[in-house]
């Protein structure tokens, strides 16, 4: 019976994916799981971890997931991306970052073996200077940059469920609910 397309009917072909098939996403969402458990579990193999326990893997991905929706929405640049937003001249442009950083003036966090610099910190005029202020009362406060970082990018009851980085062009509104926020002890 071969060549009268019997066998077709029996297997027809496969349709070309159907785009928003949830059939395809979740065959996408699978494979995407499968390929995160490999990493995860090679990162802890690689890091000698005896007992990653569940609610730190959670607590991992959780800042990993916030530092990805930062990058997405305001770009984590490289110390030569600083330098070009400070119009750096100078012959080492990637000290601006490192510069400025030390003195006080920005806020950065690691990733990998990277420093990378959160770009909600800068105008067009360069760097906020409401940024060396937060450094500031995080310094006396106890905070950490990837604390401050996280802070200002979680939502609170002092700004009616808004985020400080929104309140970024109001310093002084901003440094008042810091130091509300900063201030309170459990």
């Amino acid at each position: 019976m071969a060549g009268n397309g019997a066998a077709a009917l029996e297997h027809p072909a496969p349709e070309d994916p159907i785009p928003g098939d949830p059939a395809e996403a979740a065959a996408e969402d699978l494979a995407q799981t499968r390929r995160n458990v490999a990493a995860l579990g090679s990162a802890i193999h690689s890091a000698h971890l005896t007992a990653a326990s569940p609610a730190l893997a959670r607590a991992v991905q959780a800042q990993q997931n916030l530092y990805d929706a930062l990058d997405a929405e305001f770009g984590l640049l490289t110390s030569a991306q600083v330098a070009d937003r400070l119009g750096s001249r100078a012959a080492a442009r990637r000290n601006a970052a490192a510069a400025a950083r030390a003195a006080g003036r920005l806020l950065a966090l690691r990733r990998g073996n990277r420093l990378l610099y959160p770009g909600f910190q800068f105008t067009a005029a360069g760097i906020r200077p409401v940024i060396a202020d937060l450094r500031s009362l995080g310094d006396r406060h106890g905070w950490h940059e990837a604390g401050l970082i996280e802070w200002l990018l979680g939502p609170t009851t002092l700004l009616d469920g808004g985020r400080p980085v929104d309140a970024l062009g109001d310093a002084e509104r901003l440094l008042a609910v810091a130091e509300a926020s900063f201030g309170v002890s459990w």
